[in-house]
Order: structure tokens, then C-alpha cells, then sequence
């Protein structure tokens, strides 16, 4: 597994005032398609925080089925990537941060359901959308809408250190 570590600052894990774990998908069928989510005008893979008592592969498993409608089998996965992130006074809050990304490759040719999902509030407000973007196209993807939001230079960097990644091992 490979990991890239983004610390400024060079802080401690044992000074942070939060942990924040993260599990991502990166679905690839065998047409070589990505199943991407779209929320609050940035791709994103499915995936999200990793709840208190889970497992990081628990709360992949849970997220891919709330955000996706795909039941992932209950196995041991192992990420192919991690990014660590230390942030001191994150978004201005004064609290330092660290959060933990972990990237999953799962091959599924199993179709979403949108019956299935099971969206949060946020989710739903912001009409979370998932389709399937070829992996050769998606950079194009990202680089159209790399300015809508704040986030996007940042969130994108981390897809494209992903992908290149990706496309070592596949």
C-alpha cells in the first residue's frame, strides 16, 4: 500500500484534537468505468467517514451500500493507497486535525440502485447523484469543473495521486 503523507506543519499524530478515518471505493466494472458520486459540485468516490466502533472496512461496506445500493460482501479488503492529512487550526476552527483516507479497489460489474441507497439529510439536499465516467476520461472530468468549488483544487490533487496510483496496479 502506498502512502502519502501531507504535513505542513510536521505535527504529531498524538497532538491532534481530532481523528477522522475515511473510506473510499474506487469501483472499476470491466468496461473500465468508474462509479463516481457528485455532491456539492465536486466528484468524489463513493465513500465517507468511518463511524465510531467501525472498522475502516465496516464503514466502507456501509457507505458503499448508503451511498450506492451495492452490497459489498463481507470479506477482509485491503487499500491500495492511503493519504494522511495533518492540519493545524483546521478551517479555522482551532482545533489541529488528522484524517486518514483509505482507497479500496473493488471490481464489481453490479449496477447501482438507487431504491437501495440510503442517503443522509446533506445528501438528499444537495441531490448526491453517482454515474459511471470511463477511467480515460474522468481527468477531463475533473478539470472542467475543478474552479466550482473551494475544495475542488485540494479534494482533486488527492483523486489524481489516486488514480495515478491506480493505474500502477491495475
Amino acid at each position: 500500500m502506498k502512502i502519502i503523507i501531507n504535513n505542513p506543519d510536521n505535527l504529531l499524530k498524538e497532538d491532534m484534537d481530532e481523528v477522522i478515518l475515511r473510506a473510499r471505493a474506487v469501483m472499476l466494472n470491466k468496461e473500465n468505468e468508474l462509479l463516481i458520486g457528485y455532491l456539492d459540485s465536486t466528484y468524489q468516490f463513493p465513500g465517507g467517514h468511518v463511524e465510531n466502533g467501525e472498522t475502516v472496512v465496516e464503514g466502507l461496506i456501509r457507505e458503499v451500500e448508503e451511498e450506492t445500493g451495492i452490497v459489498l460482501e463481507k470479506k477482509e479488503y485491503e487499500p491500495f493507497i492511503q493519504i494522511q492529512g495533518f492540519y493545524k487550526n483546521y478551517e479555522d476552527t482551532g482545533k489541529s486535525r488528522y484524517v486518514e483516507f483509505n482507497y479500496f479497489l473493488i471490481r464489481t460489474d453490479e449496477k447501482f440502485d438507487l431504491e437501495k441507497r440510503k442517503l443522509d439529510d446533506y445528501e438528499i439536499e444537495n441531490k448526491y447523484s453517482i454515474m459511471y465516467i470511463k477511467l480515460s476520461d474522468f481527468d477531463s472530468y475533473l478539470e472542467k469543473t475543478i474552479n466550482d468549488n473551494k475544495r475542488n483544487k485540494t479534494v482533486y490533487n488527492e483523486i489524481r495521486e489516486v488514480l495515478n496510483e491506480l493505474n500502477n496496479i491495475i
